[in-house]
This record gives structure tokens, sequence and C-alpha cells, in this order.
């Protein structure tokens, strides 16, 4: 009979145990992925932002607007190729829980500024010419069911309607992101509709935009430019923050503080656990299969043989639930995305988490294994018939 087929009847034999086992390995590298996940997708929203774009914002505060005098200025310093308003609308659909991230802005400039958000041309010549035109990531339309055609409401409540309607916005495509400093959980709509809401007074709200978005021309330095925007406002009327769209959206990871960190800390406390859970397992099967084991040797079988038993056998347990979690995290990735929403840009399980997940499946196995494996070859046939007896 070959080692095989005597780990698959290992395995086999106390089928609820080798469940529970496997059950528990497989939670546990589901949740390495997933926390892993989170951490590694905030860092690439980061990482893939262009170096070609810089942010302007109120020196102030973020949530403080600033006028939109400012975008023929700041058009006109050296360096600066183009730029658009960018304001966060801040609505919800239908009820307070359905709130996804909107922002007013000028279409065709932000689709220049930005080649990385795909849409096919006839749904953003639509959006160009339709002033309450909008466009949705391909995730919100998932989640919510819009497609081009759908007229969506939306209830103000930063830019609520004086009479207390709701806004509408005629959704003209849908588009999808080739970057993770993109998400596709956004809406996007004409800055001017917003604007001429509260200027005819049909609407109420803080006048401006939260931020300019800037695209640098060929040859400019961003920190060049930034410094430039900045001094030139100085003196006000209010003064401005100009930083890398990096920089920018590490300000937003580094509102979660040390989450990074307090997520990392928990995977690794559910690792150890778990590794202690197949310790134990193969500890109570080696206790078990002591007379198996002597019988082996007295049949002259070497002393490697009842080791490579134990740590095949733990392998296969590790193996196979790292499998089955690492298979969940993958076919979630969907669900994930569309829960964690903006809070998490373009959630997915990269390549390299797998191939830690796999080295992780492998050191559980080998050392819930080696235990054992090290006592089995260290026990003699007589000793091992006596104890099993």
């Amino acid at each position: 009979m070959s080692l095989g087929r005597l780990v698959r009847r290992h395995v086999g034999s106390h089928p609820v145990r080798a469940i529970l086992t496997i059950g528990a390995v497989a939670v546990a590298l589901f949740l390495f992925c997933f926390l892993r996940s989170i951490v590694t997708s905030l860092d690439a929203a980061v990482q893939e932002s262009s170096s070609r774009r810089i942010i302007t914002a109120s020196a102030v505060s973020l949530f403080q607007s600033l006028p939109t005098t400012y975008l023929e200025a700041i058009e006109a310093i050296d360096g600066v190729e183009s730029a658009s308003r960018f304001t966060w609308f801040g609505g919800v659909y239908k009820e307070p829980s359905n709130f996804f991230a909107q922002f007013g802005t000028d279409p065709q400039t932000l689709m220049k500024q930005y080649p990385e958000i795909v849409i096919p041309e006839e749904q953003k010549q639509a959006w160009f010419n339709d002033r309450r035109g909008a466009i949705v990531g391909i995730g919100l339309a998932e989640k919510y069911g819009f497609k081009a055609g759908d007229t969506v409401p939306l209830l103000g409540t930063i830019y609520p309607r004086t009479d207390g309607s709701e806004w509408e916005f005629n959704i003209h495509g849908v588009y999808r992101s080739l970057r993770a400093n993109v998400d596709e959980m956004t809406m996007y709509f004409h800055w001017p509709y917003l604007d001429e809401s509260l200027e005819n007074g049909t609407a109420l709200g803080p006048r401006g935009t939260s931020v300019f978005l800037i695209r640098l021309a060929d040859d400019y330095r961003g920190e060049d430019v930034s410094d430039a925007i900045d001094a030139y406002y100085a003196g006000g009327p209010q003064r401005t923050r100009t930083q890398p769209e990096a920089a920018f959206q590490a300000d937003f990871v580094n509102m979660l503080g040390n989450l990074p960190t307090f997520l990392g800390m928990i995977g690794a406390a559910v690792l150890v656990a778990i590794l202690f859970g197949v310790v134990n397992t193969m500890t109570i099967a080696a206790r078990e299969r002591m007379r198996t084991m002597g019988i082996l040797k007295a049949l002259g079988f070497p002393r490697q043989v009842p080791s490579r038993l134990y740590l095949m056998e733990a392998i296969s347990f590790a193996a196979l639930g790292g499998a089955i979690g690492m298979g969940v995290a993958w076919s979630t990735q969907g669900v994930f995305r569309s829960i964690l929403g903006t809070q998490v840009p373009m959630y997915r399980v990269a390549p390299e988490t797998f191939v830690w997940g796999c080295v992780i499946c492998i050191v559980i196995g080998i050392v819930g294994g080696a235990v054992p494996a090290w006592n089995a070859s260290r026990l003699h046939a007589v000793e091992a018939l006596r104890r099993g007896a």
C-alpha cells in the first residue's frame, strides 16, 4: 500500500475531526487573504496614482470650499495643462443607508485628466451633452441596478433642494477603471448643474468647489507647480494646499490610523491559533495510531515512513483548507468590492497574497506534523506496540 493511500485512509478515519480541522484552516486562510487584501488595496490606491496629477484644496480643511474664481488663475500658472472643479455632493439614494460617493466635475476635462476611466465613446458624448447627465462605476451599477437611460433621484444632504424635492440625474454611461486609484463605486455629474441650482436659489449649500484637479504639462515637476499655486494664494483670500495625487490618497489612508497594523495583528493571531489547532489534531492522531506505527516498524519499514505519514497528513489538512479558504477569498472579491465601496477602492486579492497563502499552508502543514513525526521517528517498534495495546 502506498503512502498516499495510507494518508487518505488516515484523513478519512475521523471525518468529523478532519472536516473541522480543514474548515478551521479554510477560515484562517480566508481571513488572511481578506485582511491582507484590505491593506494591499489601500496601498495600491496610493502607489498607482499618477505623477502627472496634483490636487489643490483649502489649507484650512478639506471640508472648506475654495472659490471657483481660482480656476482661471490656476490654469494660467506655468506647468498646468488643465484644471477641473471637483465637488463632493453627499446625496443619498432613496434612504440614508444607500450612500455612495458623488462628485460634481467638469466632464470633458475630467476624462482628459483621467485616461484610466474607460467608457464607451457614445456614452461619454451623451454625458457631455446633458446638463443633468451622470456616469457611474460598474460596481455601483451592479449594486443598485443602474444602467444607461435610468434617472437616479438623490436626496441632497449638503445641498438640499429648497422645496424639499430630490435631485434627478440622468445616467448616460457605466465606466470601468484601469487602475486602483480610481474606484468603480462613484457617480460623476456636471458641476455647472449644481452651481446653477445654487445660483438661482433652487438649492442651498456652500458655494465653490471642494478641490481642483490639476494635470501637469509635459516636463514640469509636481513640486514646482504645487509651490507656485500655493505661493500665488499665500495672501488669500483663501490659502491653498497643493499636493501630488498619491499624497492626497495617502491622507485618506492615514485617517484610518493604525488600521493596517491592527489588521495584520488579527491575521497573525488567527494563523497562530490555527497552527496550534493543527498540531493538536496531529498529536491526537499520533496517539491513536501508535499501534499502527509499531506494526509498520515491526514489518521492517524504515523509521522515516511514520514520519512522512504524519507530515503528509498534516500538509493535506493545510492544503485542502487553504485551497478552500483562498478559493472563497477569490470568488468573493466582487461582493467585498461592493460592500467596502470607496472606503477601500478597487478591493482585490493580489496574486502575491495567494503566494503568501500557499507558503503559510506549507508552514502550517510542516510545523503541524513535525512534532508527531519527530516522536514517531524515535519510537521503537516494541515500545509503540506496548503503548498502542
